[in-house]
């Protein structure tokens, strides 16, 4: 008579070595479906800069400074952030100024933090005035060009932006 007692082995699901083998494997399943996700909602955009790839380096296009230094055009805008008030002082060595100017707020790596702001001439003086659509946050590049877009200066600014004087000058050549 055998006396020992053998219990058959439970049901698939229940044995320890199987859910051994199988929670990696369903954990990555999980966490690269999410991480797949989240890289196609999460679109950064493009970085804003006159910058383009030649071969395997990066060629900055300096024509526009360069057009800004040799018009003698510089800026100075003052900046408040509380109530979106910006006044652009405009200096110029041409007579005729422009009625119009574009001012970039560029974030430097989110597309959907940049401002595209129109600053229009204060009759009979050298300032242009406009508002701020968000009040700004981080660090941020200022670009200003004419219509034409033919010359930008250009200015990094750090905050706090309270009641600031930023120069605005065409970039290093």
């Amino acid at each position: 008579m055998n006396t020992s007692n053998s219990t058959p082995p439970g049901p698939w699901y229940k044995q320890p070595w199987l859910w051994f083998i199988l929670a990696p494997i369903i954990a990555v399943v999980i966490y690269g479906t999410f991480f797949l996700y989240l890289s196609i909602v999460t679109h950064d955009g493009i970085v804003k800069d006159d910058m383009y790839k030649v071969a395997r380096g990066h060629f900055v296009d300096k024509s526009q400074s360069q057009a800004a230094k040799e018009l003698g055009v510089e800026g100075s805008l003052a900046l408040d952030n509380e109530t979106g008030d910006l006044m652009l002082h405009f200096k110029s060595a041409q007579a005729d100024k422009p009625a119009y100017l574009n001012l970039s707020i560029v974030h430097p790596t989110h597309q959907q933090y940049d401002q595209i702001i129109l600053l229009k001439q204060v009759p009979g003086t050298s300032a242009f005035t406009g508002s701020l659509k968000n009040s700004l946050k981080g660090k941020r590049y200022l670009i200003l060009e004419d219509d034409s877009a033919s010359w930008n200066l250009r200015a990094e600014i750090h905050p706090p932006y309270d009641q600031n004087s930023i120069e605005l000058k065409p970039a290093n050549l």
